[in-house]
């Protein structure tokens, strides 16, 4: 049994390969070669993983890795990974195994079938029926001789004194000249067709708006805003004197405005008038006694307030109390001057000296 499972390993093992490497063929890529060897290496690799361990087959397989992809980097690359290469550097027919994209930026030449040939004889037979020809013409060079210069006109370097209207006057009145010689002054006659055609016009417009009055409705006009001021035409021309009032210009209803109803005296008022009367009155006390109501409460919730109200108020009395005295002066507290500067203070102090100096001697004398 033991012999019949090696001989079945070894069968597994070992694979087919075809001799592919013909000194005859030529045409053998770069990739086909590259695969073979990885072939060769890889059954060398599994002969010798079965006498080694897992971990020095796999370290074996990483270096050998690593050894092909440093041989790769520093081996010479092939043609194709070179860039732009010519035909001396890559062999002989090596592109015609390639597949290539290139880019063209023309348009490419359209495809000359029998609908196209149909169409140019076309194009072509027309031209000539139309005897229009693409030939170059010849341009010759116009000869120059000192002569010719010396024949134009100099332009004036000078600045114009005329304004631009009036050249082109000149202009105007020159053409003019030369298209009537005789400088008869006549009227451009408008045409008489055009004159027919204004008459039709005329009529045709006249008479829609003659049908159109019977059902169109125009807008409806704006009111013109006109400012009239109350002043006088006098008082505005003419300058009137200072004393004058404009009240007395002025009419009574612009003064005061006039009250609703006819003018009644106490004597002639009726029931129903003097209820009217008493009722506006006793609106008018209730609204006072709401306003005082207000302010007492607000006073009630801010004490602070009302406090320093009541204290200004008492403060007033005291002071008018004590004025009442002819003794007694209130000072001005707005001429009372504080003095800014230290100069400024010692001249006041001096006066203050001398006034007390004074009042003393003349205390004094009346002794």
């Amino acid at each position: 049994m033991d012999l019949d499972e090696e001989d079945e390993e070894d069968q597994t093992v070992k694979k087919v390969r075809f001799n592919l490497t013909n000194d005859s063929d030529e045409t053998d890529s770069l990739e086909n070669k590259m695969n073979l060897n990885k072939k060769d290496k890889e059954e060398n690799m599994e002969e010798d993983i079965e006498l080694k361990s897992t971990l020095e087959a796999r370290q074996e397989r990483l270096s050998m890795r690593i050894k092909e992809l440093e041989d790769e980097a520093v081996s010479e690359k092939p043609w194709q990974l070179k860039g732009e290469v010519s035909g001396s550097n890559r062999p002989q027919n090596s592109l015609l195994e390639e597949f290539l994209v290139v880019d063209v930026n023309r348009r490419p030449a359209p495809v000359i079938t029998e609908e196209t040939t149909l169409k140019l004889e076309d194009i072509i037979k027309q031209r000539i029926k139309d005897k229009v020809w693409d030939d170059v013409e010849k341009k010759f060079k116009p000869v120059e001789t000192p002569l010719e210069y010396k024949k134009k006109l100099i332009l004036n370097q000078e600045k114009s004194k005329e304004s631009l209207s009036q050249i082109y006057e000149k202009e105007y009145l020159r053409q003019k000249q030369t298209l009537d010689p005789e400088n008869d002054e006549k009227k451009e006659e408008a045409p008489q067709l055009h004159n027919e055609i204004r008459q039709m016009m005329r009529s045709l417009i006249s008479k829609l708006d003659a049908l159109s009055n019977y059902h169109y409705t125009p807008k409806m006009a704006k009111p013109e805003i006109k400012i009239i001021s109350n002043v006088p035409a006098i008082n505005m021309e003419e300058v009137a004197p200072v004393t004058t009032t404009d009240a007395t210009l002025l009419a009574p209803e612009e003064i005061k405005t006039k009250e609703r109803g006819d003018l009644i005296g106490k004597s002639e008022r009726t029931k129903t008038d003097m209820k009217r009367e008493r009722r506006r009155k006793k609106s008018r006390q209730r609204a006072k006694q709401q306003a005082i109501e207000k302010k007492d409460k607000l006073r009630a919730l801010q004490p602070g307030i009302a406090k320093k109200y009541k204290d200004k108020k008492e403060k007033a009395a005291l002071v008018k109390k004590i004025t009442k005295d002819r003794n007694v002066t209130k000072l001005n507290e707005t001429t009372h001057k504080v003095a800014k500067s230290s100069t400024a203070f010692f001249t006041q102090l001096q006066n203050q000296v001398k006034s007390k100096i004074k009042k003393d001697k003349l205390s004094k004398k009346k002794n």
